[in-house]
């Protein structure tokens, strides 16, 4: 198991050498209600990326949750394609995989997966930070194909080397 990370260390250095590699993390409120009772969930989400070229990059963000009486952990590996461009803005989708992991404070936990589309929007402050907002999810989530304007509403930074 430590060689395992001892080579993803090494990758990441030698990826990062190229100046190819970003860095961030974004944050997310969630308010939902179901079944007549309401939950806010927060999240926070450290991310890292490779980019290819200007219009496609691959990352993955590992997600941790909080609120409505639960504990969220989810895994979201992506292919990012940027498909326009609007004076600085850029705009890209993400297809991404999910898979999330939820325990309650009674003991019990739940598992799930997805597969989707996440819009987003990606604003350069300079030459290497820059503003990232996702707007909705479209796609297959636990058990559900729909699109959902709540569930992957989030912003963040990143920084790239």
């Amino acid at each position: 198991m430590k060689k395992f990370f001892v080579i993803i260390a090494l990758s990441l250095v030698a990826l990062s050498a190229k100046a190819q590699v970003y860095v961030g993390g974004g944050i997310a409120f969630q308010g939902e209600a179901a079944k007549g009772e309401s939950a806010a969930v927060f999240s926070i989400a450290p991310e890292v990326g490779y980019s290819f070229n200007d219009n496609m990059a691959a990352g993955i963000s590992l997600g941790l949750g909080f609120g409505g009486g639960a504990t969220v952990f989810s895994v979201d590996p992506y292919f990012r394609y940027f498909f326009a461009d609007w004076g600085p803005v850029r705009f890209f989708a993400d297809a991404n995989f999910n898979f999330t992991n939820v325990s309650q404070q009674q003991g019990a936990s739940s598992s799930g997966w997805g597969i989707g589309v996440m819009p987003g929007i990606a604003v350069p402050i300079n030459n290497n930070w820059s503003v990232v907002g996702h707007i909705a999810k479209l796609g297959y989530y636990n058990g559900v194909f729909g699109f959902n304007l709540n569930g992957g509403t989030g912003i963040g930074i990143y920084y790239q080397f």
